[in-house]
């Protein structure tokens, strides 16, 4: 277990199989929530949290909820606490040292933050359609699939667990100019073609040779 401060709040660590999760309530009462059970069930989905037992000298239910990376990040984004942003800066920088010290590779970091951001685009997507569908989500990342695959030289589009780091960063860019364009089409009723206008944009050609990560 690591224990870490933030604004007078002490945050448990726990790691599981490689992974560090936070404990459920100390996240809770340091980003200002009244009820931090309830909290966790509205807020976090399943995959991002787990209950485990946890023995910390204390009398009680040893059985304590806790809450993965993205866990923590659905936390801070419905949080109305003004050091939520903070907060989330903070989180970046303590579980990177956590990562550095059990050896994780760096790549391994960055997909975890890209799973972080693709997850934030989504729900902004869903906020801006009003009620997004399923398609809409599949749309969306197509369209950034595709343009990164043509900004690579890529003949055909590549799926996003194959593109190399330098890939998922450009990707970022690109699939948050596909939720803003999307957003604008369905606001104001808009007769335009998301893919055309995104594939014309002109992102930065790249001829270097791309390798892609072992699996």
């Amino acid at each position: 277990m690591k224990v870490e401060e933030w604004n007078g709040h002490r945050i448990r660590f726990i790691d599981l199989n490689g992974d560090w999760w936070a404990i459920g309530t100390d996240v809770t009462d340091a980003l200002g929530y009244t009820n931090g059970r309830d909290a966790v069930a509205r807020h976090i989905s399943n995959e991002d949290k787990n209950t485990v037992v946890f023995h910390d000298g204390n009398r009680g239910n040893p059985r304590k909820v806790v809450v993965n990376e993205y866990g923590i990040y659905d936390l801070v984004l419905s949080s109305h606490l003004e050091e939520a942003r903070p907060f989330r800066r903070w989180v970046h920088s303590v579980i990177k040292e956590l990562r550095e010290a059990v050896g994780l590779e760096s790549y391994q970091a960055f997909k975890m933050a890209d799973v972080e951001h693709q997850k934030e685009a989504m729900r902004q997507l869903n906020e801006g359609l009003g009620n997004a569908q399923p398609v809409d989500f599949i749309k969306a990342n197509t369209i950034a699939n595709k343009a990164i695959s043509n900004q690579y030289g890529r003949p055909k589009m590549i799926p996003k667990k194959e593109m190399s780091p330098a890939m998922l960063a450009d990707r970022e860019a690109v699939l948050n100019d596909v939720v803003s364009l999307m957003e604008t089409k369905e606001r104001f009723g808009l007769n335009l073609h998301v893919s055309e206008i995104i594939y014309s944009r002109g992102y930065r050609k790249v001829t270097l040779p791309v390798h892609t990560p072992a699996n």
